[in-house]
């Protein structure tokens, strides 16, 4: 790669990271608008069934891509029109296969457990939503490669607002958990019709085994990592869920929602530096210093959003006297926080790990939190509730350490030293918080902005100078 080609994938990766954490934002923004209505209409249950009947869905999205998809993003020459509608063939039957198996399951399922309708076209619409997004994978992978994710963004936008606003409006109409299965349907036949007409391709369907020989070879590693998170998340989830109920479980999906905020810029630059790593692998010191950034600037931004929403939830819920239903949930957030904040840290890794195609190793990480995950999750949902779900959750996570050690070893990327000034002004801002922890809502917001401002203008004016430089000519265009 000439060095022109390497300063134009910067910007690029630049401009695109700055347009997708924007993005986020804004989608991030209409999330906690809406659900927060939807929190504050339905009771612990509905909101508890969704996310449960959405978990048990989500595990079929494991099942239809087989990681070709995200071959197909990795691999450094152009894909051709054989991959793609290879690609799409095997995909399309794996989801009829993945639709037959979860009718079977949830025929059964639904006898054992008493479900009745409000269950079964919740199921519906998201099986609904399934298909969708399996036809909107090439279309997404095609403009992934291009580092073209505007218009990723703009459908991901009007997906969201279409949701909450329908799921809203129907909840207000009082058709309860229906609302988040008639939302669900609409959202993803918009996203659908959308991405078609602004991303075609030649759709067809073909089978070229040199091209499927080609892709398994990256795609079976890769998703069977993701067969591993589906067993080590959701399938936990799910099984979680059958022990402490949906009402509790309603409580832990209220309690994960804040720090999943701040995990949206996260997700922006790894949704670029994705395909942006996979092309610096012949540029170890390039690949580095980026690493290093993408660390350092993740954790700027997400370490002190997540300590603050952790410090004002309670103020928060006070505000509208109608939402103190939540106030159990205020404790599982503090370790889903502290979870988010090593996770925000881990994931860019591993993802690092994936991009130059060390797949074992992500693999062998995988299988460490998978067994860790179904020793304490039910062991501790068991012996106490909806909290030690929370509590088994930390503790899963404090087996990140382990990736920090690798990173230094696989890119030679000290963890601690690239995260040090985040970390620290985070904490001062902590205990400035819990020393002002009777001061009014407003001061406290004020008091955390200015205590973390003044660190970095103080210790860390270096990277901020950069940050500024990196953005200044972006913001221009």
């Amino acid at each position: 790669m000439e060095t022109a080609e390497i300063q134009s994938l910067k910007t690029k990766t630049a401009k695109n990271v700055l347009f997708l954490s924007f993005r986020n934002l804004g989608i991030q923004a209409i999330a906690i608008a809406g659900f927060f209505v939807l929190t504050l209409i339905l009771d612990t249950g509905d909101v508890g069934l969704f996310a449960l009947v959405a978990e048990s869905v989500g595990i079929l999205g494991y099942f239809s891509d087989v990681g070709l998809a995200s071959a197909l993003i990795q691999q450094k020459d152009e894909v051709t029109t054989d991959e793609l509608r290879t690609t799409f063939t095997i995909q399309q039957l794996l989801v009829v296969l993945s639709l037959i198996a979860v009718t079977i399951v949830y025929s059964g399922f639904s006898r054992h457990r008493q479900y009745g309708q409000k269950e079964l076209w919740i199921a519906l619409s998201l099986c609904f939503s399934f298909v969708a997004a399996s036809l909107k994978t090439i279309p997404s992978v095609i403009l992934e490669r291009h580092l073209n994710f505007k218009l990723v963004s703009i459908i991901d936008i009007l997906e969201n607002i279409s949701f909450y606003l329908i799921a809203v409006i129907f909840a207000l109409l009082n058709f309860g958990a229906y609302s988040y299965a008639i939302a669900t349907f609409f959202r993803s036949l918009l996203g659908l019709v959308i991405i078609y007409h602004y991303s075609p391709w030649p759709i067809g369907f073909a089978f070229s085994f040199p091209s499927a020989k080609k892709l398994f070879r990256f795609g079976i590693p890769f998703q069977l990592n993701s067969f591993i998170a589906m067993a080590k998340d959701k399938l936990s989830n799910v099984f979680v869920g059958g022990i402490i109920g949906r009402e509790s479980f309603g409580l832990l999906s209220w309690a994960q929602k804040g720090p999943r905020i701040p995990l949206s810029l996260m997700d922006a630059i790894m949704k670029v530096t994705f395909p942006t790593f996979s092309r610096l692998q012949d540029h170890p010191d390039i690949l580095r210093q980026s690493l290093r950034r993408s660390l350092y600037f993740i954790a700027f931004f997400v370490f002190p959003a997540l300590a603050g929403i952790s410090l004002t939830a309670t103020d928060f819920i006070h505000l509208v006297p109608k939402y103190t239903k939540w106030l159990p949930a205020v404790v599982p957030l503090y370790f889903y926080a502290l979870n988010a904040a090593l996770a925000a840290v881990t994931t860019p890794i591993t993802n690092a790990f994936n991009a130059v195609g060390q797949i074992r190793l992500t693999t062998k990480l995988m299988i460490m939190w998978t067994i860790l995950t179904w020793i304490f999750y039910p062991l501790f949902s068991r012996q106490f509730g909806y909290l030690g779900t929370a509590a088994a959750t930390l503790l899963v996570g404090l087996s990140s350490f382990v990736v920090w050690h690798l990173s230094s070893k696989v890119f030679q990327v000290n963890v601690l030293s690239a995260i040090f000034h985040p970390l620290v002004s985070t904490i001062v801002m902590t205990v400035l918080l819990l020393l002002s922890f009777s001061s009014p809502l407003p001061l406290k917001i004020i008091i955390g902005i200015l205590s973390y401002s003044l660190y970095h203008l103080l210790f860390s004016r270096r990277e901020i100078n950069w940050f500024y430089l990196q953005v200044k000519p972006l913001l221009r265009r």
